[in-house]
């Protein structure tokens, strides 16, 4: 790699490195000049950021005073849309970030999750739409000049830096005062449970700790939205669900708005305020966990949001304002609208089938249960319904009831917990 300062222009030559001019994008003071070259570029005369001219300065908290107020949206996605030529990354998406908010963009592979991140971030630019920071339009802004700082899977750590000067890089390339810069940095690793860990080498710490060194570079710059790309996906489960607490308590702790991409349900699950699953690049549902999981939107989040049992039924009427359906276990009456002699699609999550009648419980008639497997908090159960002989189902049984293969119980569902789904 070789490096020059060019009247107040940092170029960066990657010669085989990739991980050093991902470093360098982390803090948003890159972006492309040319094939393998990258810059940081001067930040005067564009007014169409509020909180533009103190970026050199290192004046992150008087840019985000002045620049963030208190009412409004933080974020908003207003019709944003990315095609590589005939191919659709993202396709027309809405969407809305509240201040403080702890948002997952949930999906599987090519979903566009990733592309919204970057779209927020500045490292890619819409095909068509804008994108707000407390109502202003940044859509074309690069990344050195918004309030934003990425956290990649791969942590984008400078290898021949200490954990210190890793931390408080972003710092020295706002020009923040030494002294200053040692106090935050030093505040940053006490936040990540860091302390005393400045002048450890990179290549002395394990995978978790090296995750939270690319947290505390991340929140020493005080950047009014923290953008986590699959920070967690190299960390083995135990570790992973250990960082899942941490990053939930920093981010209550700071009050500052993460937006962290996942294709893991449970992970999204665990730390979301608000999940925004997303599929073939459009939003497929949208709501607090709870709601997501309890009464998924579309057929599409039913079975991505863990396992369900998905029955097919026919619309047959309605009474007292519920639709009324055939299905092949049972009639039941839900919320929704469909027309007359339509055929939708219900969903009823495993642990919501009982063996015991709860109030305002439906029958689902008699069961097979053909395969039965203790899992520690329920016993997970394969079995066929009775009646046509043919309907699959799932359960998850209480350990408290005993349950074998063999055994035909009636099995039951209480209204609230059969979900109406839209294709």
């Amino acid at each position: 790699m070789g490096m020059s300062v060019v009247t107040g222009v940092l170029v960066v030559k990657v010669t085989g490195r990739d991980f050093v001019a991902t470093a360098y994008r982390a803090h948003g003071y890159l972006r492309s000049s040319g094939a393998g070259v990258f810059s940081r570029g001067r930040l005067k005369g564009d007014p169409t950021l509020k909180y533009a001219r103190y970026a050199n300065r290192g004046n992150q908290a008087s840019a985000m005073a002045e620049g963030i107020s208190s009412g409004g949206p933080l974020v908003e996605l207003r019709g944003i849309r990315k095609a590589y030529g005939e191919m659709v990354a993202v396709d027309t998406v809405d969407l809305v970030i509240e201040r403080g908010e702890f948002v997952v963009l949930l999906g599987p592979s090519g979903s566009g999750k990733t592309t919204i991140l970057s779209m927020i971030g500045g490292f890619v630019e819409p095909s068509a739409g804008a994108v707000y920071l407390e109502g202003s339009d940044i859509t074309r802004l690069p990344p050195s000049r918004r309030p934003t700082v990425t956290v990649f899977q791969d942590y984008a750590l400078f290898p021949h830096m200490s954990v210190g000067s890793n931390v408080g890089f972003g710092l020295e390339m706002r020009r923040v005062a030494r002294a200053e810069r040692r106090r935050r940095v030093a505040e940053a690793l006490r936040l990540v449970g860091l302390e005393g860990f400045g002048a450890r080498a990179i290549h002395q710490l394990s995978g978790g700790q090296r995750q939270r060194v690319a947290l505390a570079r991340a929140i020493v710059v005080q950047p009014a939205v923290l953008l986590l790309d699959e920070p967690l996906g190299a960390l083995d489960l135990n570790l992973r669900r250990q960082m899942q607490e941490e990053l939930v308590g920093l981010q209550k702790q700071l009050g500052v708005t993460f937006v962290h991409v996942t294709h893991d349900q449970e992970e999204a699950m665990s730390i979301a305020d608000k999940i925004v699953v997303l599929n073939h690049g459009r939003i497929e549902d949208l709501g607090s966990p709870d709601r997501v999981y309890l009464s998924p939107a579309t057929l599409f989040t039913a079975t991505f949001m863990g396992e369900s049992n998905i029955f097919t039924a026919t619309v047959s009427g309605r009474r007292n304002g519920l639709l009324r359906l055939r299905t092949p276990l049972a009639e039941v009456e839900v919320e929704g609208e469909a027309p007359e002699g339509a055929t939708v699609h219900l969903s009823v999550r495993p642990e919501h089938i009982k063996l015991e009648a709860p109030p305002d419980a439906i029958s689902l008639g008699e069961v097979t249960i053909e395969e039965m497997v203790f899992q520690g908090t329920h016993r997970r159960c394969h079995a066929v319904s009775a009646g046509d002989g043919r309907t699959d189902l799932l359960l998850r049984v209480p350990v408290e009831q005993a349950v074998h293969p063999g055994d035909r119980p009636e099995v039951f569902v209480r209204r609230r917990d059969v979900v109406l789904l839209a294709d």
